[in-house]
């Protein structure tokens, strides 16, 4: 501690603390302009100028002395406080202020114009109108120290200076992510976003309904438009990405599902006439007809051709309560275990991956904990920074200010490559052999942690045995990699511990995916990276409730928490619990996955598909092949919130509503569970997931003459909170899950025993959940089809920072279309020469499966011979053209490789 004098009172306090901290801890107003909180230090507006020692500094930057003597309040202060904000405000047309601006209130007193003409720069998103700028410096000091993206500069010197966006160019030549955060912090309204509200009739804090990362998001509206902006977390900026905070209009959009639509063959007294078109006509109906029709459809089905003939689609998109209960209207009332969802599609084969060789599928650390204490980064097969951007973000941050070493391994130089320091190019497919040769480059050096495999590891002499047969010369020829570049890796993530492994789809879709997930366990074991802080196993989840889908059993080999369908004592467990009188036993054989249901629907096996929230004909691979399969299912039902493509197949399409209109739970990538808040209820004639499979679980035990008996069995919901009741009574990982505590605000991470369970951000410190981890010697295997003389570019697929998914939401937001409005594909810039494609120009992509057109964006980050496409629009989706080659164990399909041939549309 020392001493200093303020305003000639002693007082004692921390050395190493500014004036203006010191100040504020003390409760002692001083005027700040380019000073917030969450910024360092920026001391150009020289507004919170004091005297110290009869000489005037700025309180911002100005670290405190003993004996310092501070004057904050004399006659001479306050008029060179006065001057300086003069001469700042003389700089700007006061009259233009907004009153939310921070210094309106200055500008009252002092009124201004600017005759001559400012320059006013726009996006799509947000315009920055110089007539209002300060050059305070904070949206600088916000884009290069937050988001790590040095969009903002300044240039010319003097009365000339002036602010610019990259090398003075557009926002998007400059390579902006328009993620606000420059209009959070401009204090004038010089940067604000184009969309505002008039008079806000409602605002609620909630859970953003896009990636998986689960960002706080505060909504409000006045009935026209939504608003998001991030949620205020006290100690830190919060982050939001272009979708979060840009592409929430879809909620309102005109073309929202409104009441129901069925065929107008499914009509009383009407029958399906192939040679009468009218009657395959959508018709609107009530909720009550629309369910009886549905309902009726379903049990005829049953009765007709046996349970497992029904088919049942959950939702990542949906709550944790809404999926568990339609994993549960299959199992309980229809006895099938053929309930599946897009995970199926995505992270399958970690889930099954990491179970074998920890016991557990999810995340193992949470996203905090990594960009606080990880001194090594490993990034694999995840393009971060665009799905998963704020996340992103925090790396970014974490090498800027802690020096934190990043490896990214992957085959097109992404954004967050950028930042690393070892980027690896490896060759698409090629990942085993990567991870392989990295263990045996430790293994040759004694890098490995001994004790930790000794104590908590098994099976380590068979994989030592296969790793030290690892032939390099393979493993550089298979990943294009050099011995070096290899060596330095391994040396980063066995020494600069702890290290972190984060990998997303770029290794889980592949024939060997649950091979790939191994692999990285393996490399994580051998490290002893696992159970601390700043290390582990951490999948990214894709969707906002992906994971939350998977704790609640939307999947066909396991109820809610992963208890097996096959273990007679939770089959038990559910059975008394959701029991019926006089009812059939629950099925205790694992049901389909989604590619299995719905190729099944083309053999005529399976009947029926109820479809909630999934959107299979642009998202599943193979989609001619998909559309095929659902011409030639008997009954199709699409509950969603628009007719997306899938809904030109369905029978009877149910309008949903959106996260914003809809209470329950989240579980993000790092399985943290939060509360959602509706900002109003469901617009038109849509229901909740909740209520509309409540009303139809209803029906369908009414129709079936179905008699309470277990204590879960009546479906007697009022709201999601009695579902989160039950799920606490019957998965464990959930059992501390109280709403209560929920409502009070906590985030907790599963597992969470009880009510006083604090929850469980790192997983696996003592001890494994399968015991020991157990150690799986893998070898690498082909893509199932690579590149040959026909179609000699290999295909890679993912997504694009302004879009989500296959842009059923993101391609109804004007801004977002605006910035990102039609299919690109990426070609190397020297095989694009070659062919004779130029950039911008329509180009055809054709596989053995199906073609597609798009602009070509000619590049240097992707390999020669290989092509990067998207599924966010349907003439340029990508998944015409991939293949249906499935993981044996996971069932997931090979999105990451398939080969190709391209054509310039101008020849």
């Amino acid at each position: 501690m020392i001493n200093i004098h303020i305003n000639g009172k002693e007082t004692a306090v921390k050395s190493g603390k500014t004036i203006l901290r010191v100040l504020q801890d003390n409760d002692i107003h001083v005027p700040t302009l380019c000073f917030h909180k969450y910024l360092s230090p920026i001391g150009r507006c020289k507004v919170c100028i004091v005297k110290v020692d009869n000489r005037f500094v700025t309180a911002c930057d100005t670290p405190v002395e003993d004996n310092m003597e501070i004057i904050t309040d004399s006659a001479d202060v306050e008029k060179l406080r006065k001057v300086n904000i003069e001469l700042m405000l003389s700089n700007i047309d006061t009259t233009k202020v907004p009153e939310k601006a921070e210094i309106h209130d200055l500008c009252c007193s002092f009124r201004n114009t600017i005759p001559k003409d400012r320059q006013i720069k726009e996006n799509p998103f947000f315009r920055y109108d110089a007539s209002l700028c300060v050059l305070c410096g904070r949206c600088v000091a916000a884009c290069s120290e937050i988001q790590g993206r040095f969009i903002w500069d300044y240039a010319s010197k003097g009365s000339d200076l002036h602010l610019i966006a990259g090398m003075n160019e557009t926002f998007e030549d400059a390579h902006c992510e328009f993620c606000g955060t420059c209009v959070d912090f401009c204090p004038t309204g010089a940067i604000a976003d184009k969309t505002t509200i008039d008079s806000e009739t409602n605002r609620v804090t909630t859970v953003c309904g896009y990636c998986g990362v689960g960002c706080k998001v505060e909504l409000s509206t006045d009935g026209k438009q939504i608003v998001a902006v991030p949620s205020d977390e006290g100690d830190k900026y919060s982050s939001l990405c272009v979708k979060g905070r840009y592409a929430n209009g879809f909620v309102l959009s005109k073309e929202r599902l409104q009441k129901p639509l069925v065929r107008r063959y499914l009509l009383p007294g009407k029958e399906k006439n192939s040679d009468d078109e009218d009657m395959s006509t959508f018709v609107e109906t009530e909720w009550g007809e629309a369910l009886d029709i549905v309902a009726g459809n379903l049990i005829r089905i049953e009765k007709t051709y046996g349970s497992d003939a029904l088919g049942f689609l959950s939702s990542a998109k949906c709550t944790n309560e809404e999926n568990y209960l339609m994993q549960k209207l299959a199992r309980q009332i229809f006895k099938t275990n053929n309930v599946d969802h897009c995970a199926r599609l995505c992270h399958s084969s970690t889930v099954a991956g990491l179970i074998q060789a920890i016991g557990s599928g999810a995340m193992t650390n949470t996203m905090d904990d990594i960009l606080e204490y990880a001194s090594t980064i490993f990034i694999i097969g995840s393009n971060v920074t665009e799905q998963h951007p704020v996340f992103g973000v925090g790396i970014r941050r974490a090498v800027m200010k802690r020096g934190v070493n990043l490896v990214v391994a992957e085959p097109r130089f992404t954004d967050i490559a950028e930042f690393s320091d070892i980027y690896l190019g490896i060759n698409g497919g090629s990942d085993i052999s990567l991870l392989n040769g990295l263990c045996r480059i430790i293994l040759e050096n004694g890098w490995e942690d001994k004790e930790f495999i000794k104590n908590r590891c098994e099976n380590f002499n068979q994989f030592r045995e296969h790793i030290l047969s690892v032939d390099m010369s393979d493993v550089i020829e298979k990943t294009g990699l050099k011995f070096e570049e290899l060596y330095k890796t391994a040396e980063k993530i066995a020494c600069s511990k702890p290290a972190a492994v984060i990998w997303a789809m770029g290794i889980t879709q592949h024939t060997c995916g649950v091979d790939n997930v191994l692999a990285l366990a393996n490399l994580q074991m051998l490290t002893g990276n696992l159970g601390i802080k700043g290390g582990g196993l951490n999948p990214l989840r894709g969707q906002n409730n992906v994971q939350g889908a998977c704790d609640m059993g939307a999947l066909p080999n396991v109820f809610n928490g992963y208890q097996n369908v096959t273990d007679p004592e939770k089959l038990g467990l559910f059975q008394k619990k959701w029991a019926f009188a006089d009812d059939k036993p629950l099925n205790g054989t694992p049901g389909l996955t989604v590619t299995e249901m719905i190729e099944r629907g083309g053999a005529g096996e399976i009947k029926a598909l109820y479809i909630m929230g999934e959107n299979p004909v642009m998202t599943d691979p193979d989609v001619n092949k998909v559309i095929e399969c659902l011409k030639k299912t008997e009954f199709v039902v699409l509950q969603d919130i628009f007719p997306s493509e899938t809904s030109k197949y369905a029978d009877v399409i149910l309008p949903a509503a959106s996260f914003a209109e809809k209470e329950g739970t989240f579980t993000n990538t790092e399985r943290k569970i939060q509360k959602l808040t509706p900002l109003f209820p469901p617009i038109h004639e849509s229901k909740t997931d909740f209520k509309i499979l409540t009303q139809l679980a209803r029906k369908l035990i009414e129709k079936k003459g179905c008699n309470k008996l277990g204590k879960f069995s009546g479906w007697e919901y009022k709201s999601a909170k009695d579902v989160m009741e039950e799920i606490n009574e019957v998965t464990p990982l959930y059992a501390g899950v109280l709403n209560e505590r929920l409502e009070n605000g906590e985030g907790l991470f599963w597992p969470v025993k009880d009510k006083k369970d604090a929850g469980t951000p790192v997983l696996h410190e003592k001890t494994f959940t399968r015991g020991k981890g157990k150690f799986h010697p893998v070898n690498y295997a082909p893509p199932n089809e690579l590149p040959d003389s026909e179609y000699p570019f290999l295909l890679n697929t993912g997504r694009e920072i302004f879009h989500w998914h296959g842009g059923e939401l993101t391609r109804r937001i004007k801004e977002i279309m605006s910035a990102a409005g039609e299919a690109v594909v990426l070609i190397n810039s020297n095989d694009a020469a070659d062919i004779g494609i130029e950039d911008n120009a329509e180009v055809e992509v054709s596989s053995r499966r199906g073609v597609i057109k798009a602009k070509a964006f000619l590049t240097d980050r992707v390999g020669k011979k290989t092509i990067f496409g998207n599924f966010h629009f349907v003439e340029g989706n990508v998944n015409k053209l991939t293949v249906k080659a499935l993981d044996p164990a996971a069932k997931i399909p090979e999105y990451k490789v398939c080969a190709v041939k391209i054509r310039p549309l101008n020849h």
